[in-house]
């Protein structure tokens, strides 16, 4: 079994596939890293030797950024685009499909995703 910053990897994967499961990592990183530790296209994870692994995790270790990073990187410039008050800025504040998808009967799931206020009545009259 090999971790990858608490990432168990399946053994039964190419090893190509595998790494995609890492948080930072696609295809091209994947493929780079594989191609720089010198393993061959078909090289499935079960057949990895523990050296061969080290060598994949140094090499993961110095292209991939901490997904801490990533997020922290992606809410600022969410964050950058809302003070900016760009368009995309104000769709992430109003809850709405940023990219340009359809609202009218396609964004259940962003609504879904917004907080619903509730106007309460207030008595004290």
């Amino acid at each position: 079994m090999y971790l990858f910053r608490d990432r168990q990897l399946n053994p039964r994967r190419e090893i190509r596939s595998a790494l995609l499961t890492i948080y930072g990592v696609n295809w091209c990183k994947s493929v780079n890293v594989v191609s720089r530790a010198g393993l061959s296209y078909p090289y499935f994870m079960k057949n990895i030797k523990p050296y061969q692994f080290s060598i994949v995790f140094f090499l993961l270790k110095s292209f991939v950024i901490s997904s801490v990073r990533i997020k922290r990187r992606i809410e600022s410039n969410i964050n950058n685009m809302i003070n900016n008050t760009s368009y995309q800025g104000v769709r992430h504040k109003l809850g709405l499909p940023v990219r340009g998808q359809r609202t009218r009967t396609n964004a259940g799931t962003q609504r879904a995703k917004r907080v619903r206020y509730v106007n309460k009545i207030i008595k004290n009259k």
